[in-house]
């Protein structure tokens, strides 16, 4: 039996940038709104145009051909585009966005009528300069700086000419007026300009369409692009294949949940977690890797049902979070799926019991500690998410992993999970810390400024936890320095406030770094030792030696 997989065709071509214009204009291909707003700087546009010029390849465009009905954006490159007909041969921008954008708002852009330009409309205004000082110059922006000083100099031929023949034209003639008496610099500008507009007009963009393609292959097509480090979400594209009105896309209000908890000074939550907890809130039992197509269809107004309720559910849990765990910031948090679980809990018990709250606290720091959702798969997050579900409303059991509890670990690296949840302990275990002055250092304000940063190492060569501290000193001073020169009278204050020893310090001292790191181990090592007997965690012969390989 051939798969839906086995039908999609990848049609490789090259075409001409007016060719691939000409399709925009008439509407047949659009960008769809689950693709990310036009964020390119100038700079960004104008390197585009040089490198076209220069001949350098610009990337392909990846396109994606289907029947269905997929919510575009009205205008690309802000020219209002015409509406889609419903017998159209459509293609979506999966990849492009930028690019496309770019050559589509300069090139088509038409005069204004007025013949005075918009002030806000600059970015799209790119002319070559036929006369550059140097080569990284020939492309630029012109940006009037009063009414009074609207025209762009004479040698500035505007790129929306380019593939206008009569506008050109008028263009030379313009230029001949300008600069009447010179014929030799005429002919040259007029040369160049040509020259120009020939490159531009005869550069080939190689474009891939994507063909017979489901809705499921054409989400995980478009999750797995990373440009430049910036992930794409699958709750982008979703969103725009379940709207079918003019209420706000799930996007966006994915968004809006994401900006609401974050304006509160916990930093913003991870979205795919919200994502997958309208997910669950709508009845989706795999929030990890459902069957889009049945999410689109199936839960299409149920999606959208659902998400006044996950964002009460993800207030909830972060109101927990941030009082009872405590863990004061969003990027702190060690597994995401700890808040999409936790929020469902929220969702099926708003107001739990104290005796609730014990356990989740519980379940927070041994799921942390396990690394238990390093490596979660679907069915793993299924049967979580059931089991929480169980916990809010019958009182059953959470599945607990007290075997593998390791809450030290082996290297101080924020990528980890164990790291993390470090952090968050130690914040709750020495709340008040000094400087080298004995003046109160603002935790909370270094690490979201800093983050991993923050944490300073003391000694060189050693990455356990035992040898960061956060601990802000004066340019030029380094940690050894400003802990070995503490005067008497803050001494003692600040060792006690960053959990240091006194026979630790005595040992940096006197230059024996690693017995200041064992030493300083051995304290926080007894201190965890005490907060797990308060958690009723039993006490394993290590709380080191395992690999810190425990990210989602």
């Amino acid at each position: 039996m051939v798969s839906a997989r086995d039908e999609i065709r990848l049609e490789p071509t090259v075409v001409y940038i007016d060719d691939l214009l000409a399709e925009v204009s008439a509407g047949r291909l659009r960008v769809p709104i689950f693709q990310r707003p036009f964020e390119w700087r100038p700079e960004q546009m104008l390197d585009l145009f040089d490198s076209i010029e220069s001949g350098f390849p610009i990337g392909s465009l990846l396109l994606w051909q289907t029947e269905l009905p997929v919510r575009s954006t009205d205008t690309i490159g802000d020219i209002l585009l015409p509406e889609v007909r419903e017998t159209a041969d459509v293609s979506y921008v999966l990849d492009g966005h930028q690019r496309l954008s770019t050559l589509f708002g300069t090139l088509r852009r038409t005069a204004p009528a007025s013949g005075i330009a918009d002030p806000h409309d600059w970015k799209w205004a790119i002319y070559r300069d036929l006369e550059p000082r140097s080569d990284p110059e020939r492309y630029r922006h012109h940006r009037p700086s009063s009414p009074s000083r609207i025209e762009p100099p004479d040698q500035f031929l505007p790129l929306r000419l380019v593939s206008k023949t009569m506008d050109f034209l008028t263009f030379s003639r313009h230029l001949e007026l300008k600069v009447r008496g010179n014929q030799a610099r005429l002919a040259e500008l007029v040369e160049r300009a040509e020259a120009v507009a020939q490159r531009i007009k005869s550069y080939k963009v190689p474009l891939i369409r994507l063909r017979g393609a489901s809705l499921d292959d054409a989400v995980e097509v478009y999750t797995r692009l990373n440009r430049k480090g910036m992930r794409m979400d699958a709750d982008q594209m979703v969103s725009a294949l379940t709207h079918r009105s003019e209420r706000p896309t799930l996007a966006s209000r994915i968004d809006e949940i994401v900006t609401a908890v974050a304006d509160t000074g916990f930093g913003a939550v991870p979205r795919m977690a919200v994502f997958r907890t309208v997910l669950a809130a709508a009845g989706e039992p795999d929030v990890m890797s459902p069957r889009w197509e049945a999410v689109a269809g199936r839960l299409q107004d149920r999606l959208h049902d659902a998400v006044p309720a996950t964002e009460r559910s993800v207030r909830r849990a972060v109101d927990f979070l941030r009082d009872e765990v405590p863990l004061p910031l969003a990027r702190l948090l060690p597994y995401a799926h700890q808040l999409t679980l936790l929020a469902m809990f929220f969702h099926h018990r708003p107001e739990p019991t104290d005796e609730q709250v014990a356990r989740l606290r519980r379940w927070f720091w041994v799921t942390s500690w396990a690394s238990t959702f390093a490596g979660a798969n679907s069915t793993s997050i299924r049967q979580a998410l059931q089991e929480m579900r169980d916990f809010a409303i019958d009182g059953g059991d959470l599945t607990l992993d007290l075997e593998r509890v390791r809450p030290m670990p082996d290297t101080f690296n924020f990528n980890s999970a164990r790291t993390r949840a470090y952090v968050v302990w130690e914040l709750m275990a020495l709340p008040k810390r000094y400087d080298a002055l004995g003046q109160p250092i603002e935790l909370i304000k270094v690490l979201g400024s800093a983050e991993a940063q923050a944490y300073r190492p003391v000694v060189p060569k050693d990455n356990r936890p035992a040898n960061r501290l956060i601990f802000p000193t004066t340019p030029g001073v380094g940690v050894p320095q400003a802990l070995a020169n503490l005067s008497a009278p803050e001494q003692a204050k600040v060792l006690e406030s960053h959990a240091i020893p006194t026979m630790a310090w005595h040992r940096l001292r006197e230059g024996n770094a690693k017995a200041f790191v064992d030493d300083r181990t051995a304290e926080l090592r007894g201190m965890l030792r005490s907060f797990l007997r308060i958690l009723s965690v039993p006490l394993n012969e290590s709380l080191e030696g395992v690999a810190d390989d425990d990210t989602e």
